[in-house]
């Protein structure tokens, strides 16, 4: 479906957000391929029973977690990834053997109309549909009782979905935003980190929702960080951004207009040109920015980056955490001990040690936030646990009764009160390993030995003790 709808799609990004079809192809189509490939090559096994070990009272038992589906789900992509945002979480769902409607964002008109049409094309419409359509639209779709709810947005929808799904106790995946901050530090290679922070900001004209979205440099670093910055972007648009084919546009003039007022919170340091007509904003960075700006304050989601210096590493880390928890945290830095202190003390949905970006192509790492950030995590095996329920199963004989007799009433005998919290409770201080054998034989042998010789009326058992 991915290489039938590939030229088709390539140009209904072009139409909507004028982005260059290698970073379509890469950020979008390949991404979701190659998250297709790993859950076709490990999906036996995500599928399996998953035996878990048992105490002393169910030794000789099974104790299994049985994946089974959620059910019937709703998905509801965005626009700034089309394909990918829609498509990942339904590999998911059909892995785990769901049915699924996926509700394209309407913000990127053509991209939508593409994805309708091969989704129609290539998948069963008894099993899974594709909804077009605006905000009635969406507020019908929640309306409806669902299994399972995934939804990829702003902070403000997330709220209005997850109220939704209260009113049915359906469970949600809410992939949100936020304010990524990056941190760069005095003892790092600050020619690569401006250049990589950059990459990261640029891509997609700054419109992802894991762009680094203001940054906290080193004082002693801060001039020749904004040095290098201009210089990267240069090489990668050219002198003149507006006229380069890889660098995309406002995806509408409403965000236009909200990015183009962000300009005049702080100096402009780089950039700051604007087209209305075309919906561009050049790659843009501020300096000075007021901590109570909407800069500062609100998601950027565009190629605008303010920068802000420091002296002492914990007056950002107090900034930070005084801050609504971010999708991910960025951390430049040679210094473990610097990169320990952030790990331990900022809560984050991800922390990315000197890159921007990348923690996505790792399918083994579960991609989600935390907090306003977001709940629930996919890719990789994430995504098929996000719609799969893990169903417990204890599969215990029949027989040896004998020995269940502890447990049921009468409990008038203390020795049978001592013996089935001997034998029942976790125990912290119990021997392990080679003891642990010894003390389970002994206390499985005393149990059988007990329920035989005193046997309890009407159990059948032919004990001697009565």
């Amino acid at each position: 479906m991915i290489k039938a709808m590939e030229k088709e799609y390539f140009e209904a990004v072009q139409k909507d957000m004028k982005k260059h079809p290698a970073e379509t192809n890469g950020t979008d189509l390949k991404f979701t391929e190659s998250d297709l490939g790993y859950a076709m090559k490990h999906l036996k096994g995500w599928m399996a029973d998953q035996y878990v070990k048992t105490d002393l009272v169910n030794k000789i038992d099974q104790a299994y977690l049985c994946p089974e589906p959620k059910g019937v789900v709703v998905i509801f992509g965005a626009w700034n990834y089309p394909v990918q945002l829609a498509l990942s979480p339904l590999i998911g769902a059909i892995c785990a053997g769901c049915c699924a409607v996926v509700k394209p964002s309407e913000v990127a008109p053509s991209s939508s109309a593409v994805m309708k049409k091969y989704f129609d094309l290539f998948l069963d419409p008894l099993c899974y549909r594709t909804v077009e359509g605006g905000v009635d639209t969406a507020k019908a779709l929640l309306t409806i009782t669902w299994d399972h709810i995934f939804f990829t947005g702003s902070v403000s929808v997330g709220k209005i979905v997850a109220k939704a799904a209260a009113e049915n106790l359906t469970p949600v995946t809410l992939e949100l935003g936020g304010k990524c901050p990056v941190i760069v530090d005095e003892n790092t290679n600050i020619d690569t980190a401006a250049k990589r922070i950059i990459w990261g900001k640029c891509v997609n004209a700054g419109q992802t929702c894991i762009a680094p979205d203001y940054v906290y440099c080193h004082k002693k670093q801060t001039s020749t960080l904004i040095e290098r910055m201009k210089n990267h972007i240069t090489d990668m648009y050219g002198e003149d951004p507006q006229q380069s084919d890889c660098f995309a546009r406002i995806i509408n003039k409403a965000h236009f207009n909200r990015l183009k007022s962000l300009l005049s919170d702080g100096t402009i340091a780089v950039g700051g040109t604007t087209d209305e007509d075309t919906h561009y904003i050049s790659p843009t960075i501020i300096t000075n920015p007021a901590l109570d700006s909407k800069l500062m304050t609100d998601e950027i989601f565009g190629p605008i980056l303010p920068i802000l210096e420091y002296e002492d590493v914990q007056s950002v880390l107090k900034y930070v955490r005084s801050k609504q928890k971010p999708l991910v945290c960025y951390v430049f830095s040679n210094n473990a001990k610097l990169i320990d202190q952030v790990k331990k003390r900022v809560s984050a949905g991800t922390l990315d040690v000197n890159d921007c970006l990348m923690h996505m192509m790792v399918p083994t790492l579960p991609f989600g936030g935390v907090g306003h950030s977001g709940m629930g995590k996919y890719h990789g095996k994430a995504t098929f646990d996000e719609f799969t329920h893990h169903k417990s199963v204890l599969h215990k004989p029949i027989g040896m009764e004998s020995v269940n007799n502890l447990r049921y009433p009468p409990y008038d005998a203390e020795w049978k009160q001592n013996l089935m919290y001997s034998l029942a409770y976790y125990k912290p201080n119990a021997p392990t390993g080679g003891g642990f054998a010894k003390y389970a034989v002994t206390s499985t042998m005393a149990g059988a030995a007990f329920a035989y010789a005193y046997a309890w009326p009407g159990s059948g058992a032919s004990g001697g003790g009565q």
